[in-house]
């Protein structure tokens, strides 16, 4: 095992120095230092032992092709072959981003249902522009991501392992988070494994529990390999399965999960019902779409609104009898906007997102004594085009405001158009 030490310096492959600066932390594969490249401070990942010359080539390869999507602290630069190994250079993780892990651990917070619902959307986003790219991740898993507690904004790191669809990398993956054909050796880990392990992601990041360890698996007297293998491999149970109860959570062990399941509606636990279901923990091609995830998160923050009464986060579910899951005090919907299947339901302080970025376009905004005591804010750079149902124009720019009122059509970005109905 070769250290590097302070003030060092490493060849790059495009002819450049990486100047070691101090040491970041290291994990099993190796060392991640702080480097200086060209003046600028970056992330150097220098491997303990060489990993091979096909893991180097497919570095290379993905430092050409370039992150899938701006969400992945992707390797940018390549160090040659020296002191017996080699490592590569990437950007630095951001202030204030805390590991997944730490929030599992309540070591960080989410600010907000807001901030989750969109690390949620921003994970998913991110593997389906890899997937998209032709390529699997192969060990995805809670040390994947750094997550903004405020914004939910979310960096994807540990990339050196995506390798392109059907070539492995020779990694499995990490022990809870590899799909059950991994675990029993029935296949290696390509993009449909991916997806078992994306479904176990964020069933934590709702839930803070895992989805297969309950009653049954509390029940053990040793992890070992055999049961390792039979609950997670090849007899898994979910905590909720709909037929089976063997693996319910467990009353002051599984308190997080007890504590959220009917927190969030029940569009989401009715999609990890099915989604870890038995028929999808065993068949591989009936797992969720990154896409179909989307859809479903973009339903919850349809449903998030904030309580006019204790300003608290709640979801709705039926927009005619809202009650707020924190103050427990029924409230009125100040509307409805309706962008083709969807219905966004509004109240002030709400941010609207009208499509799967993480980018508010509206500003629910109250206006005490006006006419229209709440009002839709362009918070976009785009003008947008309202009509009254008697065919009157009106252009609303950014930063001004349209009342919310119904039968009022929008036309937002693009050929996006909304209706209060």
């Amino acid at each position: 095992m070769i250290e590097l030490k302070n003030g060092e310096s490493v060849s790059l492959t495009n002819g450049s120095q990486a100047k070691v600066v101090k040491e970041l932390g290291r994990g099993g594969q190796g060392i991640v230092y702080l480097v200086e490249v060209g003046g600028q401070k970056m992330a150097l990942k220098w491997y303990f032992n060489n990993m091979g010359n096909w893991f180097y080539s497919n570095l290379e390869e993905n430092i050409s092709k370039g992150a899938p999507s701006e969400a992945f602290l992707w390797p940018e630069y390549l160090t040659t072959k020296q002191k017996g190994t080699y490592g590569y250079v990437m950007k630095l993780r951001l202030k204030d981003y805390y590991e997944f892990g730490q929030y599992l651990l309540a070591r960080a917070k989410f600010k907000s249902f807001e901030a989750m619902v969109n690390a949620a959307m921003k994970i998913c986003e991110g593997f389906k522009a890899l997937h998209l790219s032709g390529l699997s991740y192969q060990d995805l898993n809670d040390g994947n991501f750094f997550i903004h507690p405020e914004t939910g904004d979310v960096l994807i790191c540990d990339n050196d392992n995506v390798a392109p669809e059907g070539v492995t990398s020779g990694i499995l993956g990490k022990a809870r988070y590899m799909a059950p054909e991994v675990v029993t050796g029935k296949t290696m880990p390509n993009k449909y494994t991916d997806r078992y392990s994306l479904s176990v992601v964020l069933f934590l990041l709702f839930y803070a529990n895992h989805p297969l360890e309950g009653a049954r698996v509390l029940a053990c007297p040793c992890m070992t390999e055999t049961y390792e293998k039979k609950f997670y491999g090849s007899e898994p149970i979910f905590i909720y399965d709909k037929n089976n109860s063997e693996n319910r959570p467990v009353r002051g062990v599984h308190n997080n999960v007890l504590r959220r399941w009917n927190a969030f509606p029940a569009l989401l636990r009715d999609t990890f019902i099915q989604e870890f279901s038995s028929v999808c923990l065993h068949d591989q091609n009936k797992r969720k779409l990154e896409r179909q995830w989307q859809n479903i998160i973009q339903q919850l923050r349809d449903m998030l609104v904030v309580c006019p009464r204790c300003k608290e986060e709640t979801f709705v579910e039926n927009p005619n009898a809202a009650q707020c899951m924190c103050c427990g005090k029924p409230f009125t919907i100040s509307g409805i906007m309706k962008i083709n299947d969807r219905k966004i339901l509004l109240t002030p302080e709400k941010k609207v997102y009208i499509d799967m970025d993480n980018k508010p376009d509206i500003q629910v905004i109250s206006i005490p004594g006006d006419r229209y005591p709440v009002q839709l804010k362009n918070i976009t750079t785009n003008n947008w085009v309202v009509e009254t149902p008697s065919g009157k124009i009106k252009p609303i720019e950014p930063n001004k405001a349209m009342p919310v009122k119904v039968g009022l059509k929008v036309s937002l970005t693009g050929a996006i158009k909304g209706e209060i109905i």
